[in-house]
């Protein structure tokens, strides 16, 4: 079996393939000072019963890697590859700044594009929002970055006297009655309505009207519901791009 592990700036996701199927997943918080013997412990745990056989991941928490590599190898003893920008896995990468392109941009975009069979456009709710477009020939075209929601609800938090922490979740209505309600709204409805125009404007650009629109990302359940119509909501389309990542990989070497 495959262990796929996706290193965010909030979360580690983990997910184990038995072939092309996920047969467990998990979280892990990605905290500073992570510790390898601790993680290889709950590796352990986690995959209790399932015989792990090899390891992939992408990562964009540079201080975390070694740890995760060492605490995969010390609970299965199997080998980890790793999946970078520089490598060529069906995806061309053409853009400026290739060097600065999240791992995990790359793995949705291997993933979206497989999906797709052609063009499409990847809405990553984490941390931070990401929209990226790829060509129907399979070219990265790029994307946009903007603050995710719970960031944003941190950021107004943080950076005001009076505003409190917002929760992250759909209002009733959009004209708020109170502080918590009017962030609610204007987090969530505002998110929306972004990500709306953006997708517009991608696929303007991109001369692509009809390409296929994916919801992924620890918060794309909550949005699912409200995003144009037909878009598709894949939760695992980043550790779907580190099984395909992994099979290219394995087939090159």
């Amino acid at each position: 079996m495959l262990l796929a592990l996706d290193v965010g700036n909030t979360n580690i996701t983990a997910g184990v393939f038995n072939g092309k199927k996920i047969v467990r997943r998990w979280r892990h918080e990605t905290t500073t000072g992570l510790s390898a013997k601790k993680l290889a412990s709950e590796f352990r745990r986690r995959a209790r019963g399932l015989r792990i056989a090899s390891a992939v991941y992408g990562s964009v928490v540079p201080r975390v890697d070694a740890a995760l590599e060492r605490a995969v190898r010390s609970a299965f003893g199997c080998r980890v590859r790793v999946v970078s920008p520089k490598l060529e896995l069906g995806i061309k990468m053409t853009i400026k700044g290739r060097r600065e392109v999240g791992a995990d941009l790359v793995l949705n975009a291997l993933a979206g594009h497989e999906k797709a069979g052609g063009a499409c456009v990847i809405v990553d709710f984490g941390t931070a929002t990401t929209v990226q477009g790829v060509s129907s020939g399979g070219r990265f075209l790029g994307g946009a970055i903007v603050p995710g929601p719970g960031t944003s609800a941190w950021a107004l938090s943080e950076k005001t006297a009076l505003l409190p922490l917002a929760k992250i979740e759909k209002p009733s209505r959009a004209i708020g009655r109170d502080t918590a309600e009017c962030l609610r709204s204007g987090i969530y409805y505002g998110s929306l309505g972004m990500i709306e125009k953006l997708l517009a404007m991608f696929k303007k650009e991109m001369k692509a009207p009809k390409a296929t629109v994916f919801a992924t990302g620890g918060l794309s359940g909550l949005f699912r519901k409200d995003l144009p119509k037909g878009a598709r909501w894949e939760p695992d389309l980043t550790l779907e791009g580190l099984r395909i990542a992994h099979e290219r990989m394995e087939a090159l070497s």
